[in-house]
């Protein structure tokens, strides 16, 4: 037997608040991933102080199906403000609006000039964590509620309630008129334009919807004073509708999401029910998809990825915005390739993979930020962390994937570069004495071996259980589609029997024990949890795991 490759020393904390189970989750550090230069400058040494000041990493956005959406102070572990969503004839039969996806405004840094050597009354003097004072509110959130899209500037509020309520009754704005979604929305997203630094007023919002469609709009108001401009400044003419699943399919669009890092900004991938994924650019006229997937039921020795239906449930594009993952509803998760205005399926990750037992809920691209010291060629192109992906399954385990350069390419960096300082040497015989040890025997890249999953008592913190693996991938000749690996870095001039095998395999995976609803990270910039997955499930709280600095 082998000791276990990694003993991940993670720690868990929660966010308690909300009063019925939480649904959805924004982190303001998730869209940093995809720009190059984060807080627009062009070193990398002032990228870096300048991204947590212009960006506010720190802010957590959730929604509830207690009809509110809560901005977190993280310092604190408690709530900032609280946002109660306004009720209609859609309630549900307890009177309460649940509230099933929440998103900030791009522009989080427009007015970081005025606000970078701020000063707050808590301590005296400027905040030495180079993070604007959460009493500042420096951004513009939403939140959707049945067929509802609500906005709501916190600059308008902080500067104009003189008690500083943290509790706001009323949105700002109401884009319900200008979406004109049938359904219930499942998910909001903002494209990715080319600067990130506020100036351009240029960003398409979607709102994917229990009817089989995906609903977007140019321009929505993010200030208060846009409210006061004349009722047409936002008319219906910014409003299209993309057909994800045709009407008499019954099928819903779980998910839409914008393309980052592209020459069009306007790319919006959609996936549903109808199990397709399908990529639109939104900017034509032509409402017809570029592309279209169908995801077809795993391959697999498993009887439940034999019985449910690959319906797709959550999608995530990598850093670089090359890769894109989708959850599937029958325990595996399928990555495609985007080629321009084609998407080509290059992976699936299975239970054979040890994986996922139950339909996988929500994926995520980490994008943690980790490989900012790298090149400047290598940050600018954002695939360095593009191997790192993290699934959350209705088994109840969260999973860290390796996706391996037989399927990704070459490009990316092996995680365990760059986690290698996160991540405990194998433990000695004495010390898996004190924990527990559990072997997994299996086939591990065609040769009979034995996988280690080691759980060890001072590895876990606040009863979290953490498993580490030495990824098993007994199928890996059904993982790379065509039997080639896709390398898009500098090795494509080698002969590709010159290439080490790089399967994909599980870093570590974390028995959570809950069903997720969402997954999100932060960056390795915060400065108050760095290098974190959110979790929000079944439950009332909000599970947050750092990996430690």
């Amino acid at each position: 037997p082998q000791p276990a490759e990694h003993s991940p020393k993670i720690r868990k904390r929660t966010l308690k608040g909300h009063l019925k189970p939480v649904l959805c989750l924004a982190h303001s550090s998730e869209r940093l991933a995809y720009y190059p230069n984060p807080g627009g400058n062009s070193t990398s040494s002032s990228s870096s102080s300048q991204q947590q000041t212009h960006h506010h990493p720190s802010l957590l956005l959730s929604g509830s199906e207690d009809g509110t959406a809560r901005l977190w102070d993280l310092r604190t572990r408690r709530t900032s403000l609280c946002m109660v969503i306004p009720r209609n004839e859609n309630d549900d039969e307890n009177g309460n609006n649940e509230v099933t996806s929440v998103a900030f405004h791009p522009s989080i840094a427009e007015e970081r000039q005025q606000t970078h050597n701020v000063t707050h009354n808590d301590g005296g003097g400027e905040c030495n964590d180079g993070l604007l004072p959460l009493h500042h509110h420096d951004c513009t959130v939403y939140a959707s509620t049945a067929n509802n899209i609500y906005g709501y500037d916190l600059r308008h509020h902080s500067s104009t309630t003189a008690s500083t309520s943290p509790i706001i009754k009323t949105p700002h704005f109401d884009l319900s008129p200008l979406f004109q979604c049938s359904d219930e929305i499942n998910q909001l997203s903002f494209s990715f334009p080319k600067r990130n630094d506020g100036s351009s007023g240029k960003y398409f919002l979607s709102a994917a919807d229990d009817s089989g469609e995906a609903h977007v709009a140019e321009c929505v108001p993010h200030r208060y004073e846009q409210q006061q401009s004349p009722p047409n400044t936002t008319t219906a003419k910014n409003h299209k509708t993309f057909y994800h699943a045709e009407p008499e399919t019954m099928a819903i669009t779980s998910s839409a999401i914008f393309q980052p890092r592209t020459n069009n900004d306007s790319y919006l991938a959609t996936g549903g029910t109808d199990c397709t994924i399908k990529l639109w650019d939104v900017a034509k006229p032509r409402r017809h998809p570029a592309a279209t997937i169908q995801i077809k039921p795993a391959v697999s020795e498993n009887t439940t990825q034999l019985c449910n239906p690959p319906y797709v449930h959550s999608l995530s594009w990598s850093p670089s915005g090359h890769l894109l993952a989708a959850g599937i509803g029958d325990g595996s998760c399928a990555i495609l390739r985007a080629q321009g205005r084609r998407l080509v399926e290059i992976g699936r990750l299975g239970k054979d993979d040890g994986g996922h037992g139950s339909a996988v809920a929500a994926v995520c691209f980490a994008g943690f930020g980790l490989c900012d010291q790298l090149s400047s060629k290598v940050r600018k192109s954002g695939e360095a962390e593009d191997r790192l992906m993290i699934s959350a399954g209705n088994d109840g385990n969260v999973i860290f994937w390796d996706l391996g350069g037989d399927i990704v390419g070459s490009g990316p960096v092996d995680p365990v570069v760059y986690l290698g300082r996160y991540l405990s040497p194998p433990l000695s015989d004495a010390t898996q004495e004190e924990g527990t040890a559990t072997r997994v025997h299996g086939n591990t890249n065609g040769r009979d071996g034995v996988k280690d999953a080691t759980t060890t008592a001072h590895a876990m913190m606040d009863s979290l259980d953490i498993t580490s693996q030495n990824g098993k991938n007994s199928k890996n000749k059904n993982k790379c589609k065509g039997g080639k690996a896709h390398s898009s870095g500098k090795n494509d001039d080698f002969p590709e029997d010159s290439i080490m095998p790089s399967p994909p395999k599980i870093l570590f995976q974390i028995a959570h024990r809950q069903k997720p609803n969402w997954i999100t990270c932060s960056r390795a910039s915060d400065a108050i949890l760095p290098t974190s997955l959110f979790v929000a499930d079944t439950t009332n709280t909000i599970s947050v795991y750092t990996l430690p600095l």
